[in-house]
């Protein structure tokens, strides 16, 4: 089936990638195949086939589903503009102005895409509560008026929690694109009389077309996915969008319309698979080459007093996607009551680790989160690993394998996982409990995971594992003794990533999980809506300070993985190096005595060349 070629290495050949196809085909494949039988389905995955059209009729003659698909598309759009606007201003702002501050704006970003849209649906709902939020408070008491300033059960309200998330994605994104512009071609167009912003319409932008264009598709896509936002704040003001609606389906019908929820899914994947579709017929036909062999430079903008109004908007993005959020989270779970006025206290710590559901729910999310991001790091290693290292057209099925996820919302990820699994008489065993939570999460984080692989991957010469592999290492003892030290560092950094990830997916399990294994973000949403919202905010400030103490674990391990890294160079640098020059001499020639010089002027001494001897 397959021309036979010489084998490199594991993975080099088309017949070595198959064991990885067909491991990707079922994690990241299967689940959507078996999404598109389950719409023809029509019953519970427990029970006998109902086979026929049922769910399609319900699905798409429902009045209900055009206003969740014109609600999803309107979210999606005004996020898309909102969060790519601050995005690249963001981005201009620190690599091509001195806007002072703008070296804290990308550490800040990373904690943004960090944390988990959970933190954001919970603060926010506690600051923008029409009643009794801080910001309606506080304006009420400077006007004195009973006015609601700030809804947050709203279209306002969920664009603008959504847009500081997205932002965070748009910005990383993007920097890397404005940090390679030409400062050359500014240069052209200002001596040709463009002003600074004919010249960054005019140029920068054009130049920058495809990463924004990624940018606006992903942030489409985001909108489009987005769940954990829109059930927190949406849902009490009647904001339905198509994850909340598959959800609905299972949850609040009765009984669970599977079917319909399965066919409603298929809609979303398609439009996903278009715009990717689409992206890559724009942007595959173009070329923008802004670095060259000559004449590059990419020197700072003076904008002069402008930077002070940059900063100022920096400020401001920082106060409500981070500041704010997170002292109204720790300041909330010290309150008795949301709201009330009985003062500050431990009382929901106290009684939260009292509560045996508590102590499991931890006790789940730690262990999710642990293994689950050790899982996908290690998978998104070996995938990253092999396409590197292959070299046949099999390497693209592995990659278009990889990213399925990321097209697919987690609330349909899980109802795909639920009909896939269920269908296996072996893995039937396996709904319900952890286990089938632990693999939906590793599949639906890979994504992410690769992300913190592939760069550190590609810094890594060939030349290294072939030295080891010539000195007698076999593929497993190269792997483990060569990359592995090599990349620690980023592993690690990508290890607590995905952990953070992975501890806040409230879309994955809700559909999965049993109240025996229930994660943390599943018992944060059964509080928020039973009205204890003190207490939601109090157990996801305690799930946050353990991730802050693995975050502390792992830096000290990063500092073990910089030593093995130290080390593992210098071995592979000792086997590539090419053995010292030297010359033939008798024993009682100085030259032959460990440690003596070489006379002057022999072959051996480096001032007898004609090149003028080096110092150091």
């Amino acid at each position: 089936m397959f021309a036979r070629k010489p084998s490199t290495g594991p993975f080099s050949t088309a017949r070595g990638l198959l064991p990885l196809i067909v491991v990707c085909a079922f994690l990241f494949a299967f689940p959507i195949v078996m999404l598109v039988v389950g719409a023809f389905r029509n019953q519970d995955p427990s029970l006998p086939a109902n086979w026929g059209w049922d769910g399609f009729r319900t699905a798409y003659t429902s009045p209900a589903t055009y206003t969740t698909l014109r609600n999803s598309l309107l979210l999606s759009t005004a996020v898309t503009v909102l969060g790519t606007a601050i995005g690249l201003l963001c981005a201009f702002l620190v690599t091509r102005t001195r806007t002072p501050l703008r070296r804290l704006v990308t550490p800040g970003m990373l904690l943004v895409v960090a944390l988990p849209p959970l933190f954001y649906a919970i603060s926010w709902g506690m600051l923008g509560n029409p009643r009794i939020g801080p910001v309606n408070t506080l304006f009420r008491e400077l006007t004195g008026s009973e006015a609601t300033v700030f809804d947050v059960n709203s279209w306002t309200g969920l664009i603008l929690v959504i847009s500081l998330k997205s932002a965070g994605f748009s910005y990383l994104m993007l920097l890397g694109p404005f940090l390679a512009l030409d400062r050359g071609l500014e240069e052209a167009a200002q001596v040709s009389g463009a002003g600074k912003l004919r010249t960054l319409l005019g140029i920068d932008l054009p130049v920058l077309a495809p990463a924004v264009s990624g940018v606006v598709i992903l942030n489409f896509v985001i909108g489009l996915e987005f769940f954990d936002v829109p059930l927190f704040l949406g849902a009490p003001a009647g904001i339905e969008v198509f994850s909340t609606r598959v959800y609905g389906l299972i949850s609040e019908s009765s009984p669970a319309d599977y079917g319909a929820a399965s066919a409603l899914s298929l809609l979303l994947v398609a439009i996903v698979m278009v715009l990717v579709a689409v992206q890559w017929r724009l942007l595959g036909r173009r070329r923008y080459t802004t670095v060259t062999g000559k004449g590059y430079r990419s020197d700072a903008w003076d904008i002069g007093r402008w930077r002070w109004a940059g900063t100022a908007f920096l400020l401001l993005y920082a106060l409500l996607a981070v500041v704010a959020p997170l002292v109204q989270l720790v300041l909330g779970s010290l309150q008795p009551f949301f709201g009330g006025s009985a003062g500050y206290s431990l009382v929901n710590y106290r009684e939260l680790l009292a509560d045996p559901a508590t102590v499991l729910a931890l006790r789940a999310t730690l262990l999710v989160s642990v293994v689950g991001g050790l899982g996908a790091m290690l998978l998104a290693l070996l995938i990253g690993y092999a396409v590197g290292h292959n070299r046949t057209r099999l390497r693209r099925v592995v990659e278009m394998l990889t990213w399925l996820p990321w097209a697919v919302p987690g609330v349909v990820l899980s109802l795909g996982i639920a009909w896939a699994y269920i269908s296996v008489p072996g893995l039937r065993q396996l709904y319900g409990t952890v286990w089938i939570v632990l693999l939906a999460l590793i599949a639906a984080t890979v994504p992410i995971a690769q992300r913190a692989t592939q760069p550190a991957l590609a810094q890594l010469g060939h030349e290294l594992e072939e030295a080891s592999r010539v000195g007698g290492a076999g593929p497993l003892r190269m792997f483990a003794g060569i990359v592995l030290p090599l990349i620690a560092p980023s592993f690690l950094a990508g290890w607590f990533v995905s952990a953070i990830v992975v501890s806040g997916n409230l879309a994955v399990p809700i559909l999965l999980s049993s109240q025996q294994n229930a994660t943390v973000p599943l018992l944060v949403l059964e509080l928020y809506t039973a009205g204890e919202t003190s207490r939601a905010a109090a157990l996801f400030v305690i799930m946050m300070v353990l991730l802050c103490a693995g975050l502390a674990l792992l830096a000290g391990l990063a500092r073990l993985a910089g030593l093995l890294r130290r080390r593992a160079l210098r071995t592979a640098a000792s086997r590539t190096a090419p053995p010292s020059p030297s010359t033939p001499s008798s024993p009682s020639t100085p030259s032959s005595r460990s440690g003596s010089v070489p006379p002057a002027g022999s072959s051996a001494d480096p001032t007898s060349s004609s090149a003028p001897a080096t110092l150091g």
